[in-house]
């Protein structure tokens, strides 16, 4: 048998116990035990070795893996084999001239018994993954060239075409790589495609990170001349259903200028009525036109601190698509009956045209919530309406939490910036009760639309999110146990509710920021899919993306489909191929074009939070470690979710070893501890505006838990 399980693991290189069970056919207890048993053996031979993700590898051979190799600031890079499952440390100076995201040929040359597990080096470059980049000019006196923004792209770029542009040092560029160096002395070569401006000038900064992250910026003039052929009249149509005389309001931001979502609530014999009404852009937007291919590119709406790059023409998103306030508009209703609980009995879907009594904001609903006597004179007629808003929500979000669904309520912070793009303030954004109400109907239009297309049977896009990763999830669990927090049930038949349940028996306890951290670290990524395969987070069947198509195309995908399918009857063998074929590549291009957007605000936040920080080195704040690493701690600010290191060495006062397990750095000597949630005093020490990176000194600390 132990000849066997060697001759299967050279075959397949990966392989868990469990696909080793299967592969011999074992069925027995005893012979499970023996299998265990001689894998043992295996591995102490060093035939295999076991991995982070509990499955082994192959070791007895040279190996040779492809993967995407992805680079650290530092100069070290780990590669990812998505075949096998697995990631290759590289050590600084043996990447070859590799880049974040291109693919290598990667040779495991090393083995470990600890946490880096496998060593290797790159060598050679498959396949390039960076064509463009920008960055700062240099001139010189015989050449110009570009050190890049990108902090995986080391070397400088010479420039062969600078003289065409005659600018000056310090510019901003769009550039294009043209030649990649092949020895570790040589530069890149490359063209400059765009001037975006000097380092200096106002809003250069953030449009320098848009041009870095590949998010188009520009409407091309095709899809300008289209959508200015787009009228902008709205009639009565037959077609469509006229809910003008209806008290539907949108509920939004104070600076929302694309307004997607109407709705409008009434009490009913049997319990209440909700109309979630969306802006019909579909209409508009046609399969295959230049707006479509060019919102498909696009795949959503971003959001900076002081600009928006629109998924669609402001003609559209902030005209005659935005839900304005005393002007028709052409929308797409659910309309959901719900009984006296808040369950959902029946529903409709069909095209509707209104126009909304008024164009209401959460600050305000949320003054009119807590008795604000101004504000309720000013909202007086749309006060009813919100009160029975308010009931059906209440009764809405008590069922999905019955039901399991995981709320992780962390506030998310805002980047006040003047005219210039200087930064004025950083602030907390709260979900108030107004923002968990239009949430709560959002969901509701969503999943029932997801559940009517499903029974369908038709080709359709869904909105999934899969269980959470088990060997995070056991992580948790542990250190859960540990603080006397224990669950029912096995982890590997892991539901929802047994993590909501978790979440709700340490709400407001001091241990509550540490464990809800650990445990948001435990989850997937949302994404798209025409898979349904449900929503974990959400502890729903049935879930799509239906309420945001002015800036998602995903949602303008479902539109697209409910006309198709629903308004137009269109059902056929043609139109189900024409989906089938096209969904696919759209639900995977929206899902990464989401990623894009997110790691682009992310970075624009930390830049402007850099700059913030600058007017305040050396003075003292209030915070708490929001992670813990074998580098340092991280800290977040209160009031501000402003985030920056404490070095492992700038730790002095002791010798300090990481605790991977539990999450925790150790001091040898005094024994004290840093855990996820410990508040702390922190000075500024220092602000590095090119690297994004805010360096503290912890002042004062105080443990979450004594005596652990």
């Amino acid at each position: 048998m132990l000849e066997k399980i060697e001759k299967i693991f050279k075959e397949e290189k990966v392989l868990s116990i469990e696909d080793l069970k299967e592969k011999l056919n074992i069925d027995s207890a005893k012979e499970f035990v023996e299998l265990v048993k001689h894998v043992g053996k295996l591995e102490r031979k060093l035939v295999i070795t076991q991995l982070p993700n509990e499955k082994f590898l192959y070791v007895k051979e040279a190996l040779e893996i492809e993967g995407v190799i992805r680079l650290h600031q530092k100069g070290f890079a780990f590669v990812y084999s998505a075949d096998l499952g697995i990631e290759v440390y590289i050590p600084k100076g043996f990447t070859q001239s590799a880049m974040t995201g291109d693919v290598v040929l990667v040779k495991v040359d090393s083995v470990y018994k600890d946490d880096r597990n496998l060593e290797g080096i790159v060598q050679k470059v498959l396949e390039r993954n960076t064509k463009y980049t920008v960055g700062t000019l240099t001139n010189a006196k015989f050449f110009s060239f570009v050190k890049s923004d990108d902090k995986n792209i080391v070397k400088y770029i010479k420039i062969t075409n600078a003289k065409n542009f005659n600018l000056v040092d310090g510019s901003k560029v769009l550039v294009e790589i043209t030649d990649y160096s092949k020895v570790s002395f040589e530069d890149h070569k490359g063209i400059i495609i765009k001037s975006i401006g000097h380092k200096d000038d106002p809003g250069v900064d953030i449009l320098s990170v848009i041009y870095k992250h590949n998010i188009p910026n520009e409407f091309p003039q095709e899809v300008l001349e289209q959508t200015e052929k787009i009228s902008d009249e709205i009639k009565l149509e037959d077609k469509y259903r006229d809910c003008t005389n209806e008290m539907v309001v949108t509920i939004d931001g104070d600076d929302a200028k694309d307004l997607d979502d109407a709705i409008s609530v009434v009490k009913t014999k049997k319990g209440y009525r909700l109309k979630v009404f969306i802006a019909d852009v579909s209409r508009y937007v046609t399969e295959d036109s230049p707006l479509d291919k060019e919102s498909a590119n696009r795949g959503c709406s971003v959001y900076l601190a002081d600009r928006v790059v629109p998924m669609l023409p402001r003609k559209l998103s902030n005209n005659i698509c935005s839900l304005n306030p005393h002007v028709l508009r052409y929308t797409i209703c659910c309309d959901i009956d719900f009984n006296t609980k808040g369950y959902p009995e029946s529903y409709d879907i069909y095209p509707a045209v209104i126009k909304s009594k008024g164009r209401l904001t959460y600050k305000k609903v949320n003054e009119v919530y807590a008795d604000n006597k101004e504000t309720i004179e000013e909202y007086k007629e749309y006060v009813p309406m919100l009160k029975i808003a308010l009931e059906l929500s209440t009764k809405i979000r008590a069922n999905r939490e019955t039901r399991g669904a995981i709320d992780f309520d962390k506030p998310e912070s805002k980047v006040v910036v003047d005219e210039n793009g200087e930064v004025l303030d950083i602030v907390l954004r709260e979900r108030g009760i107004s923002e968990r109400l239009i949430e709560d109907f959002m969901l509701s239009a969503n999943e029932v639309i997801g559940e009517h297309f499903y029974w369908m049977q038709v080709p359709f896009i869904y909105r999934i999110h899969e269980e959470p990763k088990m060997e995070k999830l056991r992580q948790f669990f542990d250190i859960a146990a540990s603080l006397g927090y224990r669950t029912k049930g096995k982890i590997e038949e892991i539901e929802p509710y047994m993590l909501a349940n978790m979440l709700r028996k340490f709400k407001g306890e001091v241990v509550e920021t540490m464990l809800s951290t650990i445990l948001l670290r435990t989850m997937n990524q949302a994404r798209y899919s025409i898979n349904n395969i449900g929503h974990f987070a959400l502890a729903t069947k049935y879930y799509t993306h239906f309420t945001s198509p002015i800036r998602r195309y995903p949602d303008l995908l479902v539109h697209r489909m409910i006309r198709t399918y629903l308004f137009n009857g269109d059902v056929s063998d043609q139109t189900i191929d024409n989906f089938i074929t096209r969904l696919p590549d759209l639900a995977e291009s929206s899902s990464e074009y989401e990623k894009r957007a997110v790691d682009c605000e992310r970075e624009v936040d930390r830049m402007k939070k850099c700059e913030y920080m600058l007017k305040y080195q050396e003075q003292t704040f209030r915070g708490i470690v929001s992670s813990v690493t074998n580098f340092g701690v991280f800290i977040t600010l209160e009031r501000s979710n402003i985030e920056g290191l404490v070095h492992i060495k700038a730790m002095n006062d002791d010798y300090y070893t990481y605790d991977q397990k539990n999450m925790l750095l150790i001091g040898r000597r005094k024994k004290k501890v840093y855990r996820l949630g410990d508040e702390v005093i922190v000075k500024v020490a220092n602000v590095d505006l090119e690297n994004q990176e805010i360096d503290f000194k912890i002042l004062k600390h105080k443990s979450l838990i004594s005596k652990k």
